[in-house]
């Protein structure tokens, strides 16, 4: 009998969503800090550099407070914010600060046995890619030759059109 089959809405929802509401709630958090770029995926580009949500974690797209002239703003009644720092960097930008900084890379970025991951997630919901790149320079090399997405190893974003959106609505980072 092999592996139960997963609902990668579920996984995802409680593996990331439900687990990042008990810790905010847990430790009393006004805001955190995220990783996140708007290049990763349709939904995130709609960011902004300061996004509050409600007290439920809910995101309301449509309601996030201005950007302008580099001044950003916070919305009062926000249960928190989550503060992307980086949503306006690629990939490639980034791999391309990790070599200049020699920052340390997790091993699963790296090449082995012909595969290695290129976003990283929980287990269920990512799969390796194709690839031979073992150093940064090589990540670099192999991503300014490609054209396929970075989050092409994501399961839920191939589950169907709407299952990242919902996923963000909810509170997913």
């Amino acid at each position: 009998m092999g592996p139960k089959k997963i609902d990668k809405f579920a996984c995802c929802n409680a593996l990331k969503t439900v687990a990042l509401k008990q810790a905010i709630a847990g430790m009393g958090f006004e805001a955190l800090l995220l990783g996140i770029r708007r290049d990763e995926h349709g939904v995130r580009a709609k960011e902004r550099y300061f996004s509050p949500r409600a007290q439920d974690f809910t995101w309301n797209v449509g309601a996030q407070p201005p950007e302008l002239w580099d001044l950003y703003a916070t919305v009062d009644e926000a249960a928190h914010d989550r503060i992307h720092p980086l949503l306006h960097m690629t990939e490639l930008d980034v791999w391309r600060y990790v070599r200049r900084e020699g920052i340390p890379v997790n091993p699963l970025y790296l090449a082995k046995d012909g595969k290695r991951f290129r976003s990283i997630g929980c287990a269920p919901c990512c799969a390796p890619i194709p690839s031979t790149a073992t150093t940064v320079d090589e990540i670099i090399a192999e991503l300014e030759a490609s054209r396929e997405p970075e989050r092409a190893g994501r399961a839920q974003d191939k589950e169907n059109a709407f299952t990242m959106q919902k996923l963000r609505s909810l509170g997913y980072m």
